[in-house]
């Protein structure tokens, strides 16, 4: 019965708003059921409407693109994209919405007094991308927002709108629209106090505005569309203050600009789009003094860039690449990173696996490339460092049953860093005592293991559990 009654009452709330002529309802005879199935179907509200809408309305799953690249899911948002004006008493309504966000994507104007109301909103997102521009007293209006407010929409901005609109002191700022940007815009923006500010529509930023960007007293600023940044420009973004610095859209970057952004010390180090990498960039980025230098996209490596990188101490991420030659891989090895993360790699062969026994750091690769090798190429004198550091050091051998246990044991115990045998059954006595070498060695406690004859046919000696062992 709740669903046909939903159906009528539906039918009845569609006709009341989108054909005025019709008398609407009495508000006592609205109920939770009037609401419709999607909202974005609303073309006129009346404020008594967007009273009940705001009470009742459960939330509806919403997509939104933030900070350039990347998009969020919301679960309970109201979204209402088919109104194409808002007055002041159903702004002030629908700002009594309990939960978020609020998406007018809509709307192609709106008055300082409708902005007013809207601004009173208590949820965490207001959208409005659908604004292509805003007069001052609207600005300064909306800016007294508390919240992530999004104004995508906006394409340009004059002195007095961006003066007025600098007045936000809410979450985030997105200006996501904004293509350009002059230094007296720049400077104006930088007066705006918030969490975040995205400018990731900026397809060019002069060394100027730049430098009064590096201004802004904000802890992040999201520039993520920026195709290309010259040596002036990014010097001049390099001493933003803030905490977190985004350029993930660069398509290129020569040694120049390399250089200067890795004295910055709040850029995150991100390359979303960046394909192809020279030797001279990447022994500029190598530089950087941040924790990690993540390429997305890099589609390949040859070895005197791999080498040039092998320098950067931080977090290394190759994200994209699907294959390595051994050349590449060897200089990888070299690499001062205390972690290298190759998770898209589809395949390894034998001599890279070895090429990475000599990594000191920790490797990230796809657990099922690891099995694959593994299944292929059991565990031996030639791959066991590899094999380890491909493993994070974490093998999944049950026993040391080859001639040539002892040796592997050594090898193994000579890697660096941790070293996990949680499945270990059996093992020799020698074995047991060559592997124990290794400080950051994790096994099983020793009474449940299985001592066998020696693989290689020498003589079993008795085992003696060391002190470090005792008492496990």
């Amino acid at each position: 019965m709740k669903s046909a009654r939903l159906v009528l009452l539906l039918l009845a709330l569609v006709v009341s708003i989108v054909a005025p002529d019709v008398p609407a309802a009495p508000a006592d005879d609205l109920v939770v059921d009037d609401l419709p199935a999607d909202t974005n179907t609303i073309e006129r509200l009346a404020p008594e409407q967007a009273r009940r809408l705001a009470a009742d309305f459960p939330g509806a799953e919403q997509e939104i693109i933030v900070r350039g690249s990347f998009q969020a899911i919301f679960y309970q948002a109201l979204p209402l994209n088919g109104l194409k004006a808002l007055d002041a008493d159903t702004a002030g309504a629908l700002a009594g919405y309990g939960k978020e966000p609020l998406v007018l994507n809509g709307l192609k104007t709106l008055d300082a007094a409708a902005a007013k109301a809207l601004a009173e909103y208590k949820g965490a997102w207001l959208v409005l991308n659908g604004l292509t521009k805003l007069d001052p007293a609207a600005a300064r209006a909306i800016a007294a927002y508390k919240g992530v407010l999004i104004l995508n929409g906006l394409t340009t901005l004059d002195a007095a709108t961006t003066k007025a609109l600098a007045e936000f002191r809410g979450k985030w700022l997105g200006l996501g629209g904004l293509a350009e940007l002059d230094a007296d815009a720049a400077q104006a923006l930088a007066a705006v106090r918030c969490e975040m500010m995205d400018l990731s529509g900026l397809r060019t930023l002069g060394a100027e505005a730049a430098r009064m960007l590096a201004g802004l007293r904000t802890p992040n600023l999201v520039i993520n569309g920026l195709p290309t940044l010259d040596a002036a420009s990014a010097t001049a973004l390099a001493d933003f203050k803030g905490q977190h610095l985004e350029l993930g859209g660069l398509e290129s970057l020569d040694a120049d600009a390399a250089r200067a952004l890795a004295k910055s010390k709040a850029w995150d180090g991100r390359f979303l789009k960046l394909t192809t990498l020279d030797a001279p960039t990447a022994e500029a980025l190598a530089e950087r003094g941040g924790n990690s230098l993540m390429f997305d996209r890099l589609a390949a490596l040859d070895a005197d860039t791999a080498q040039a990188l092998a320098a950067f101490k931080g977090n290394l991420f190759l994200q994209s690449l699907t294959r390595l030659d051994v050349d590449v891989a060897q200089a990888l090895a070299t690499s001062k990173s205390s972690m290298l993360v190759l998770g898209s790699l589809a395949e390894v062969d034998p001599d890279v696996v070895r090429a990475f026994g000599e990594y000191a750091g920790m490797l990230g690769v796809d657990n099922d490339v690891v099995e694959r090798f593994v299944a292929m190429h059991p565990l031996s004198l030639e791959n066991a460092r590899g094999i380890a550091s491909l493993s994070q050091g974490v093998l999944s051998l049950t026993a040391f049953e080859s001639p040539d246990s002892v040796e592997i044991a050594k090898v193994l115990a000579a890697r660096k860093g941790r070293l996990a045998l949680p499945n270990l059954k059996k093992i020799s006595p020698k074995t047991l005592t060559a592997l124990i070498k290794n400080k950051d060695v994790e096994i099983p406690l020793i009474e449940t293991l299985e001592f066998i004859p020696e693989p290689d046919g020498s003589p079993t000696e008795d085992f003696v559990i060391p002190e470090r062992f005792q008492g496990q």
